[in-house]
């Protein structure tokens, strides 16, 4: 329970009716206002006696002195108590006024009409509808594994189609699958050749002379064309032609 409060003004210092009083009286008139401000004490005579420490004799005298300067009642309450102390000062009072407040409020929304039409259950159903599952995050490794393929191969070919900013799909690897299976090679060992020529996919005639789209020869495949026409190695026109090469024109080409 909070602790109570009441209104003691200023003009107890001046009032003549008080400052008349001794101070044990004084003290026992504040005393008797405390007591009526908590009220859980009965303001009897013998109840109050034992609350201020004293006699029935001693209240006696005290009480008729208060009652002379019309400071409490025959009833031994405070004079003029309801005038000075205010209602609202009650915590109590506006909490019971604010939850009967609240409870009308309550009572006027249950009743109130509502013309528009339930749709409660249809809102919770298209809620429902309309949650979405995410799907799993594609497991590039996993899938290769699946497909046979060694974890370090995987590994390496997962980590160099990141390097060319190329992802790991299950589409990409399927299309890959598909051209080295029309090579006749195991799809492992066509993933190793791309980590190996750096390429970002795998077409299967790449291997039958073709190179992948943007790549360059090298210096040293240029040359060894360049010996194999030299030299005749190479066909023209579907037939082998033999060339005699003088070793000067070797080093040229070299």
């Amino acid at each position: 329970m909070a602790n109570q409060w009441f209104r003691l003004y200023a003009e107890f210092a001046h009032d003549p009716k008080v400052q008349m009083l001794s101070e044990v009286d004084q003290r026992r008139y504040i005393m008797l206002l405390c007591f009526r401000c908590n009220g859980d004490v009965t303001l009897h005579e013998t109840a109050i006696a034992f609350q201020l420490r004293i006699s029935d004799e001693e209240w006696a005298e005290t009480r008729a002195r208060l009652i002379q300067r019309k400071l409490i009642t025959k009833d031994n309450k405070p004079t003029a108590w309801d005038k000075r102390q205010y209602v609202s000062d009650s915590s109590a009072e506006r909490v019971r006024r604010h939850r009967e407040k609240l409870r009308n409020a309550d009572v006027t929304l249950q009743k109130r009409p509502c013309n528009a039409v339930d749709t409660d259950t249809d809102t919770d159903t298209d809620t429902e509808k309309t949650k979405t599952t995410r799907a799993p995050r594609f497991d590039a490794r996993a899938h290769l594994s699946s497909l046979g393929v060694p974890d370090q191969i995987a590994i390496d070919w997962i980590a160099h189609r990141r390097a060319k900013r190329a992802t790991p799909t299950r589409t990409a690897i399927d299309g890959i699958a598909r051209q080295a299976e029309a090579a006749g090679l195991y799809l492992g060992d066509a993933l190793g050749m791309c980590c190996e020529r750096g390429w970002t996919g795998f077409k299967a005639d790449w291997l039958a002379g073709q190179q992948p789209p943007g790549r360059r020869q090298t210096v040293t495949e240029t040359r060894t064309e360049t010996v194999a026409t030299l030299t005749g190695r190479i066909r023209h026109a579907n037939q082998l032609e033999e060339r005699d090469v003088s070793p000067g024109l070797l080093r040229l080409a070299k």
